[in-house]
């Protein structure tokens, strides 16, 4: 019995055991993170370069390391959401109280305990904040630790501060001394600025800060250098010289509006300029507020910044923090930049890359409104676009996303003989077809066909059917002869069911298919703007397509000779073995649905590409978030670009816009698509490689594949 009660008190304890290193993980991920989003970087690899900078006087670090424990806990304690909390967005602040009481105040057992306290406080403000300023979208930056450093240096006393004041590693504090007295001042104290965000006064911390904020994205070290530069000439006209410089405000702002929470563009790059400037003379104001002109009588206002006297108060990231919040808070409450987008702020929960930030704002700028519909024409043969969107006529307002199809013969005519009878039209009576799967909404199947050139104004639509795809759209046709009909509200059809006929009925002056997706099953609702999956226009196989007024469109029709496809392989895995110039390495593809139930494939990064399965292609575009890094290297990223268009359907001799059925090679199929040249194994339904044509130093193979529930 003891033997037993000894096993299961060993089981208890290594169960226990267990929950505190999974959870000790977390908080050590979690602190880590806090590093990086001080930076504005989210990957655990530059976050470590950064909380190595902070190391540079080893009890410097070790404060900033318990200010951004003790404020994760805090924070955690107080039972923040995971996944804001997982963000390290509370521990920033307790690292910046840590580093500070390190920098500025005389070492001791005060300053320890003061820097508990404080980090735990800001923590709680940390959680309050972020209550507040979350129903505009807005960030809490290091606001909290703003509202508790002052009072603690006040109260400990400010000590001189230069990079010999606390024991530091030997041979980098030697190096940094070498540096100096080698390199030009200006040069140095540029570098040195990066530095600066973490309060380090030196140059080593500078080079690291920037090697961490390169490897994460281009497009930040771009504004973090220019945002330097702009900020060393700021403060050199204000001060009339670089004495006492110290430019964390300037870079970490730059970083800030720098494609961070808005979206980089030439408009962002002169709104960033504009906040640098104005951070220039909002920190040169602070300065003189918490010092007095008489108490820096005999002492420049440079030297002032910093407290390089026992008695002055630093300014540290006041001056970023006001200003990122006064210039971000007027872009999160106007809607100005949906009707004239120039200056588009990044939703808080959307935030990557300044990259990623870029691809979804290209994405949301070229479609405002995402059509989730597949949609395909509603007719068989060849029919004309009579009237497109915005049209001479009618399709203005509301119902400005709409189509008018008639059937023309070779010489224009929608008519034979002299058109005076409806059975004259060459498109009166023909098949009108379900563009997509659905639910009857509405019908209207009583109203007269009129003669032709006449039309009648009380009932519109005439003969109508709207159908519910489900998803928030519906697709209505219009114009149906009287009595033809075929179906009901409340039944289900199919892509290409028979709808009823075509007619003459409502606003009509000769006989057509009105067909529009729109908002609401009311008939003649707000459309909504939309393209055909696939089909042929003026002889041409086109993929998501608006047809214009005069173009000749019919279905598309494939007499395939192998067909394969992507639909229902969740759980199976693809592996390839990827070349990009000198790195060689493998990447996994999951194929898997994403939180809406939508088929997508999925890297071990978590990034998602959707398949969009149409009639006879499928087509293969990445979602907002995924882009390329130097951190992340992805070859399928590079592989299916903005989009990848392949035929589900094939045959020799296939052509389509920007793509072609090269040839054939037993069940390898060949084809290129925007300058890719892709392998499909039609017999196992695989993609076999991928080349691209201008990129002789990249392959994609595949290696081989397996089924599992989830993706190492």
């Amino acid at each position: 019995m003891s033997d037993l009660a000894s096993t299961a008190d060993h089981d208890g304890r290594g169960a226990a055991g267990a929950v505190l290193a999974a959870k000790t993980g977390e908080l050590l991920r979690t602190t880590l993170n806090s590093y990086g989003i001080g930076a504005f970087v989210t990957h655990p690899l530059p976050a470590a370069l950064i909380f190595l900078a902070t190391w540079y006087h080893p009890i410097v670090g070790a404060l900033g390391l318990g200010g951004a424990l003790v404020s994760n806990l805090t924070a955690r304690w107080l039972g923040m959401r995971i996944d804001t909390w997982r963000s390290g967005v509370y521990g920033v602040s307790g690292l910046l109280i840590g580093l500070a009481v390190g920098m500025f105040t005389e070492p001791g057992w005060q300053p320890v305990v003061s820097m508990v306290a404080a980090a735990a406080a800001v923590g709680v403000l940390a959680t309050f904040l972020e209550a507040w300023l979350s129903r505009h979208d807005m960030p809490i930056l290091s606001l909290p630790m703003i509202l508790m450093i002052w009072p603690i240096l006040l109260s400990l006393g400010v000590d001189k501060v230069d990079s010999h004041s606390f024991p530091a590693i030997g041979f980098l504090r030697d190096l940094d001394v070498l540096l100096f007295n080698l390199l030009p001042l200006s040069l140095f104290e540029f570098v040195k600025m990066f530095g600066n965000i973490l309060f380090q006064e030196n140059l080593i911390s500078g080079v690291i800060v920037l090697v961490a904020i390169g490897l994460w994205s281009r497009i930040s070290l771009a504004y973090a250098l220019w945002g330097g530069l702009l900020g060393l000439g700021t403060y050199y006209y204000l001060n009339g010289s670089l004495d006492g410089f110290h430019g964390l405000n300037f870079v970490l702002t730059a970083l800030a509006f720098g494609g961070y929470f808005v979206v980089a563009n030439r408009h962002a790059f002169l709104f960033t300029s504009l906040a640098v400037i104005t951070v220039g003379l909002v920190d040169y104001a602070a300065v003189y507020f918490l010092n007095p002109p008489a108490s820096i009588t005999q002492m420049s206002a440079p030297s002032a910044i910093y407290g390089h006297s026992a008695d002055k108060i630093p300014s540290l990231v006041f001056a970023f923090n006001v200003v990122t919040l006064v210039f971000l808070f007027p872009l999160k409450v106007s809607q100005h930049f949906r009707r004239r987008p120039r200056l588009i702020p990044v939703p808080l929960a959307q935030i990557r890359t300044p990259e990623a930030n870029l691809r979804w704002a290209k994405r949301w700028l070229s479609a405002r409104y995402i059509q989730k519909t597949l949609i395909t024409l509603p007719f068989l043969g060849e029919w004309t676009v009579l009237q497109g969107h915005d049209g001479e006529w009618t399709h203005k307002g509301a119902g400005r996303y709409a189509w008018d199809f008639v059937i023309t013969d070779a010489d224009g005519s929608q008519f034979k003989t002299d058109g005076k009878r409806l059975a004259d039209y060459h498109c009166y009576g023909l098949p009108v077809l379900s563009p997509a799967a659905g639910t009857v909404a509405a019908v209207e199947n009583s109203v007269e066909d009129n003669e032709p050139s006449t039309a009648v104004t009380e009932r519109s639509w005439g003969n109508y059917v709207v159908l519910d795809h489900g998803n928030g759209e519906y697709s209505e046709l219009s114009h149906f002869r009287q009595g033809t009909v075929k179906v009901v509200p409340g039944q289900s059809v199919k892509r290409g069911d028979l709808l009823g006929h075509c007619g003459n009925s409502g606003r009509s002056p000769a006989p057509h298919i009105h067909f529009q997706v729109q908002e609401t099953a009311k008939p003649g609702g707000k459309s909504v703007p939309a393209v055909f999956a696939e089909g042929v226009v003026d002889g041409e196989i086109r993929i998501n397509f608006n047809p214009e007024k005069n173009d000749r469109v019919r279905p598309l029709k494939i007499s395939a000779d192998a067909e394969w496809g992507l639909l229902g392989r969740e759980t199976e895995l693809w592996e390839y073995r990827v070349r990009i110039g000198v790195r060689r390495f493998r990447e996994t593809l999951q194929f898997t649905t994403d939180a809406y139930g939508l088929p997508a494939i999925a890297t071990r990064h978590r990034y998602l590409w959707y398949i969009l399965d149409k009639p006879s292609f499928v087509e293969i575009v990445p979602d907002f978030k995924t882009f390329p890094s130097v951190l992340t290297p992805s070859g399928w990223l590079r592989a299916v670009g903005d989009s990848l268009i392949l035929p589900k359907k094939l045959a020799r001799g296939l052509r389509w816009r920007d793509g072609r059925v090269l040839d054939r090679d037993g069940d390898i199929w060949h084809v290129e698509t925007k300058g890719r040249v892709v392998r499909i194994d039609a017999a196992n339904r695989v993609i076999d490689s991928i080349l691209i044509r201008d990129e002789q130093r990249f392959e994609f193979t595949l290696s081989g594949t397996s089924r599992t529930r989830s993706v190492e």
